[in-house]
Formats: structure tokens, C-alpha cells, sequence
């Protein structure tokens, strides 16, 4: 515990200084003073020693820490790390994500509340409180996605402010100019191709590659085929792999890619896919996240999508790190 303490303490240090830094730009939305601290994909969870016994950790962790959907390896959603309620002082509270168990004999009922922006910003603040372990660990289990989701969104939220301290103006106007919407796009990000329905934008490092594309189609299918199909025909058109022949396209296998058809990000309603991409003709692949709508004159269909290679790295944080990216879009 004493290693965490001084992990955290580092850590919020780290954090000071790192927006200090960004202090001039300034974030949309929010004070810079009053940043939330943490590393990606990582919740503390607030529960006396004396109840954190293996069983009890291990239901918690069933829920906060099941496998992040449609990655080509088994990661948790979050990093769980746990501390007592008498440790969780004004450092820890000013955490991205937090989950908080206050256990007492004397409290008369049993309550769930989830609350955003309590001492920091963005931030989640999940509030079990209540005379009884075993029945705050159902109402734990009975709120579960609500709790996934508040969590998972916050951490999208998170590196979304970050987008914008260090945003592309240049590439975020020509995508205006060639698809009428805005996309917060990294100045880390660089266009790769350009094409008249088509821009191909990379983020390459020495270890891996993040790319983000972003096509028009005509006509207004928002369907799971018609999405794949219309991915594939793009990639193989435009993205060339690393070897002759070679192209990425949308692995199908088992039940991938997931497909929901009612999504809203903003104000904007289409359809997702989430899922495996692999390459023709070679052994590359990874994750993607993918989001197509309808333009303003429902005679088109546009797609944001982005993908990840990253051999022998965990993924889940550039996954996350794409997915907010193409959540920033709106018309």
C-alpha cells in the first residue's frame, strides 16, 4: 500500500507539471488547475481492508476488470487499485475514476449514486454506501454497465481534452472543406493519402502506427454488410500493406465486428463496429473502432473510423485513444 501511495503521489506530481505546461492553450471546457490525475484506463477503488477479502476483490473485479470488447488479446477494461478509506485523501480524490465502497453497521439503508466533477475534472465518482458488504457488492453488481459505461466514457472524455491542447488546425479544416464535418485531430497525426472521397491520416512511432480514415460513400446503408463491404472496398483501394499485394480489411470471425446500428455521438445518430482488422496477403492486424452516419442531405454515408498496429503491445489504450478521437466528430 505504501508503494501506491508513493506511485500516486509521483504520479499527481507528474500530472501538475504536465498541465502547467499546457496552461497557455488552455482546455475546452474545463479549469486547467482542476485536472483530473490517473493513468489511462485505471479506477480506485475505495474499500476498507477488513471487507477487501479474495472473494470480495474478486466479484468487484469481475465487473471492472471483464476484458475490453473486440481486442485481439485478453486486457481489462481498468487497472484496479485499492486503498482504505482513511487513505483516500485529497490526492486520490482528485482521480479520473473512482469507486467507493463507505461500509457502516449504523447506516439505516443502502445506497448507489454516481456523480461526475466532484473534485476534479472529468471525473466519475461511484458512491456505494450502506450497512452490509455483501448486499452493496449486489447493488455493485446490479448497476454494473451503468458503472462500465460512466467510467469507460469519462476515460474517452479524458483524452479528448488533451486532443484539444494540441489539435491540427490545418488537417481539421481540409476535413470541413472535403466532408462538411469537424474531427479534433492530433498535430502527432500526419495525412497519408488524400483522395477525392477519402483522406488517410497516420500517426506512426517507432513501435507502432495508429491511423484514422475517413471516406464518403453514396447512397444512405447504415447496415453491418454494407458498412464492411464499403470498409474493405476503401482499404484495399487506397491503403497499401507493408508488403506487394498486401491490404488491410475487417476480420470476420467468431462475432466480430460487433455492430450497433443506434448510436448517437453529440447529435449525430448512425451506427458503430467494433472490431479486428487484418491484413491480405500478410500477417498484420489489430483493433478498430468505427462510426458511419448520414450526411445532412441523407444522400451519403461518412465514415470515421480508426485502427491500431501495435505487435507485442497492449492495445487497449491506443484503441481508446482512436475511439476519442473519432467521437470528437460533429457537423
Amino acid at each position: 500500500m505504501k508503494k501506491n501511495a508513493l506511485y500516486f503521489s509521483f504520479l499527481l506530481l507528474l500530472t501538475t507539471l504536465l498541465l502547467f505546461s499546457c496552461k497557455k492553450s488552455g482546455i475546452r471546457g474545463i479549469k486547467i488547475d482542476n485536472f483530473s490525475s490517473g493513468k489511462a484506463g485505471e479506477v480506485i477503488l475505495v474499500l476498507d481492508k477488513k471487507y477487501a477479502s479474495e472473494s470480495v476483490l474478486s466479484y468487484i473485479e469481475e465487473v471492472l476488470g471483464q476484458p475490453q470488447p473486440a481486442l485481439n488479446q485478453i486486457e481489462p477494461m481498468f487497472d484496479v487499485l485499492r486503498f482504505d478509506n482513511k487513505e483516500f485523501s485529497s490526492h486520490f480524490q482528485r482521480h479520473r475514476g473512482i469507486v467507493q465502497f463507505d461500509i457502516n453497521p449504523k447506516f439505516a439503508s443502502n445506497t448507489f449514486n454516481m456523480e461526475e466533477n466532484v473534485w476534479a475534472r472529468p471525473q466519475v465518482h461511484i458512491h456505494l454506501r450502506g450497512n452490509n458488504v455483501d448486499s452493496l457488492l449486489a447493488l455493485f453488481k446490479q448497476n454494473e454497465n451503468e458503472i462500465i459505461e460512466a467510467l469507460y466514457t469519462n476515460d474517452l472524455k479524458r483524452v479528448q481534452y488533451f486532443i484539444a491542447t494540441r489539435n491540427d488546425a490545418y488537417i481539421e479544416k481540409k476535413i470541413k472543406e472535403k466532408f462538411g464535418i469537424q474531427v479534433t485531430i492530433p498535430n502527432t497525426y500526419s495525412i497519408a493519402r488524400e483522395e477525392e472521397d477519402f483522406m488517410w491520416l497516420r500517426f506512426r512511432t517507432i513501435r507502432n502506427d495508429r491511423f484514422i480514415i475517413i471516406y464518403k460513400t453514396p447512397g444512405n446503408d447504415l447496415s453491418r454488410r454494407g458498412l464492411i463491404d464499403a470498409r474493405n472496398e476503401k482499404t484495399k483501394a487506397f491503403i497499401p500493406g507493408a508488403v506487394l499485394g498486401a491490404y488491410p480489411i475487417v476480420a470476420e470471425v467468431y462475432q466480430f465486428p460487433l455492430y450497433n446500428k443506434n448510436v448517437t455521438i453529440g447529435t449525430i445518430a448512425g451506427a458503430e463496429l467494433r472490431g479486428l482488422w487484418e491484413s491480405v496477403n500478410d500477417k498484420m492486424g489489430g483493433p478498430f473502432y468505427h462510426f458511419s452516419f448520414l450526411d445532412k442531405a441523407n444522400e451519403n454515408v461518412i465514415s470515421v473510423d480508426g485502427f491500431v498496429y501495435a505487435p507485442e503491445e497492449d492495445k487497449r489504450d491506443y484503441l481508446r485513444e482512436i475511439e476519442a478521437i473519432v467521437k470528437t466528430v460533429k457537423f
